[in-house]
């Protein structure tokens, strides 16, 4: 497994691999699913990693700023057939890491309550839940201190 930037070239498949993830997530009806509405990758993250296995793009993860020494966990997505393979591990210990050196403290995640597997492996990988502002909306922070 390769663990890199995202790039301009990757856009398409990055695209259609989180519209599979979300279909599955959303038993085949993303389409009302508003965070793939206008699916857009934003040029303000302060890192953007893509997997990659053989080629083929399986996983995604982006960090944005949100607040003086918080970030926000973003774009966690790992495609349908390669989950537990440690590829979202892998990669959000490269962003742990990153965000440390950065100086960030906290780091934050909302999924949605379907995301049952990104809800263990957060709380596998030390997040801990929290009330937040969206009741539809499950929040989860890591301590990076």
């Amino acid at each position: 497994m390769k663990i890199r930037n995202y790039n301009d070239k990757d856009r398409e498949e990055v695209r259609e691999m989180v519209s599979e993830v979300l279909e599955g997530i959303f038993n085949g009806n993303p389409s009302g699913f508003k965070l793939l509405k206008e699916f857009r990758i934003k040029k303000d993250y302060l890192i953007f990693l893509v997997a990659e296995i053989d080629g083929k793009i399986v996983g995604t993860m982006a960090l944005k700023k949100i607040g003086k020494d918080v970030v926000q966990l973003k774009r966690m997505y790992v495609r349908e057939g390669y989950e537990g393979r440690g590829i979202a591990r892998s990669i959000v210990e490269e962003i742990v890491q990153f965000a440390k050196k950065e100086g960030y403290k906290k780091m934050i995640l909302k999924i949605y309550p379907t995301m049952k597997n990104a809800r263990k492996f957060l709380k596998k990988n030390n997040f801990r839940e929290f009330d937040g502002e969206d009741e539809e909306l499950i929040y989860s922070v890591k301590e990076l201190v």
